[in-house]
């Protein structure tokens, strides 16, 4: 339970708070008449710059 209470709990805030302001955010850019950009289909930190 304390596992739960102190290490677990804040990530899941934190987890919902950003899902919040993800959402509050697009409300913003639609209502601007803006399109927010889609996220790439892989991460370039996962694509090598250079064969090894």
């Amino acid at each position: 339970m304390a596992f739960f209470i102190g290490i677990a709990c804040p990530w899941l805030l934190i987890a919902v708070l950003d899902r919040i302001a993800e959402g509050r955010r697009s409300d913003e850019l639609s209502a601007l008449g803006l399109v927010a950009p889609a996220a790439p289909e892989q991460s370039s930190y996962l694509v090598p710059d250079r064969p090894y």
